[in-house]
């Protein structure tokens, strides 16, 4: 009994660690209290709609993103709960960030001792602040729901820990939960499940098998319905199918399939971002000395997430979705300093530890000092917070409250800092979509915005397909200014 009293108050101080490292990591976020940094792109734009949801607007009709609904629900409750402040979004990634933790620790635990365990959560923690850069990203939403649906796949796997009703509830739950945040980051359901099924099809355990699937499916269709039907009452259905699924599959950037292959071994050869060879070639070299499941399915988890961040794009924060998968080589290394340096292995430990979190720990410092300081965090495609008060003073000086306005690129962020709703249903370029091209014009010249930005300072490099010359040139007035990159136009009295 003393032992786990002891067991436990070790746990509870790993837990308590956990969490001021997650404080630690957001702090460098623009939604933390005092800081001084503007809004990022995407998490703009979420905030923007969460605020216009609240104000009875539906989503993918009176606003179009292309993100899962479950992203927006988040921003939602937050800003209804503290009462539109955003450091209630703050907080949420917070408890977010801090379950994922625990979870990958539980996982960590599967394979080596408790101190190492910590280490290599830690570790894995800071492996985020490289992409998360204080956002509200969507990526950083779901790595609760793959820390816990990755814990009950390697349970199974390695210790046979039955799947039962409530395990598969929580795998389909956790599932859905992050298909509804994007489609694209449920690669380690993939990687995980295909060895789980080669499983149960090697050892003929087909009555498990069909159990388990027909389980997953009840469950899987029981926890979409309440997004269906919800877009199914407000008229919003189609739209929603087509943005979460058919834009982001087939429309939004593009990419040959030998492209997506090539991008995805690069990846796995850490040529990509922080993203090491090291963490895949331990998992190999286990598999090499011990051929088992377990390790079969990290391999596919690391072969199907590389996939998908190359089917998503370029951008960085992507990768953030690897974090849970790195806790089970950093724990494999623990296992191979014991078997071969069994007196040092806590110093060797100790000083691999070091290595893999001195950079990202030094330049997350940086970071987070950069935040709180006037000068804001430098981030691609973010606006200084000069820039940003310059041109809310523009807005401000020149609209009323009431009044709605135009901004033609990705920085929804004037949006919110102005205190005005955007004049179409678009408060974000969404390049090459159809409902876009259909309605982006119409919208504009319906609602004649009482002001338009654009120009490279709010990221519009090309207005092929949505140009508004006609529109500009008959009824606005170009102001005069002397922020670089900026065109302002002001609608004619």
């Amino acid at each position: 009994m003393n032992m786990n009293k002891i067991i436990n108050k070790t746990d509870i101080f790993f837990y308590i660690a956990f969490f001021f490292v997650c404080v630690f990591i957001l702090l460098s976020s623009p939604l933390a209290p005092y800081a001084k940094s503007s809004n990022g792109v995407d998490s703009s734009v979420f905030i923007y709609s969460a605020q216009q949801i609240l104000k009875g607007q539906t989503m993918y009709k009176d606003i179009v993103d292309h993100k899962g609904p479950f992203l927006y629900l988040i921003d939602v409750v937050a800003l209804f709960i503290f009462n539109g402040k955003y450091i209630g979004i703050w907080i949420f990634e917070i408890i977010s960030l801090f379950t994922a933790s625990i979870m990958m620790y539980k996982t960590a635990r599967l394979f080596s001792s408790k101190i190492p365990s910590f280490f290599v959560v830690v570790a894995a923690l800071l492996f985020l602040n490289q992409l998360l850069i204080g956002e509200n990203r969507t990526e950083e939403w779901a790595l609760p729901f793959i820390s816990i649906a990755m814990y009950i796949f390697v349970t199974y796997l390695k210790n046979n820990k039955q799947l039962n009703i409530a395990r598969l509830l929580m795998l389909s739950l956790s599932f859905v939960l992050t298909l509804m945040l994007q489609a694209n980051l449920v690669a380690a359901w993939a990687g995980f499940g295909i060895v789980v099924l080669t499983k149960w099809i090697i050892e003929k355990k087909y009555k498990e098998l069909i159990r388990s699937v027909l389980f997953i499916i009840l469950f899987v269709l029981l926890f979409l319905s309440p997004f269906f039907l919800y877009f199914y009452s407000k008229g919003a259905l189609s739209e929603a199918i087509y943005l979460i699924f058919k834009y982001n599959m087939f429309e939004y950037q593009q990419r040959p399939f030998l492209s997506i292959l090539g991008r995805s071994a690069g990846i796995l050869a850490g040529l990509y971002y922080c993203v090491s060879i090291i963490p895949f070639a331990i998992v190999i070299y286990m598999f090499l000395r011990d051929k088992t499941m377990i390790n079969v399915s990290v391999i596919m988890a690391f072969i199907f997430t590389s996939l998908s961040c190359s089917i998503a794009g370029r951008y960085e924060h992507y990768y953030m979705i690897f974090a849970p998968l790195l806790v089970i080589p950093y724990s494999y290394v623990f296992t191979i300093l014991k078997d071969n340096f069994t007196k040092a292995k806590y110093v060797l430990l100790f000083i691999l530890f070091v290595f893999f979190i001195y950079d990202p720990a030094i330049t997350h410092l940086k970071d987070v000092a950069n935040n709180y300081s006037e000068k804001g965090l430098s981030r691609s495609g973010v606006l200084t917070p000069q820039t940003m008060e310059a041109l809310k003073n523009i807005i401000i000086q020149n609209t009323q409250p009431e009044d709605k306005i135009l901004v033609r690129g990705n920085q929804a962020s004037l949006y919110l800092y102005s205190g005005r709703s955007c004049a179409t249903r678009f408060p974000i370029s969404i390049g090459g979509s159809s409902l876009a091209k259909k309605y982006y014009v119409k919208d504009a010249e319906q609602a004649l915005p009482k002001m338009i930005l654009q120009g490279w300072i709010v990221n519009c490099y090309s207005t092929t397909g949505y140009n508004l010359d006609s529109l500009l040139n008959e009824k606005y007035q170009l102001l005069p200014t002397d922020i670089e990159g900026a065109e302002i136009w002001k609608l004619k009295e």
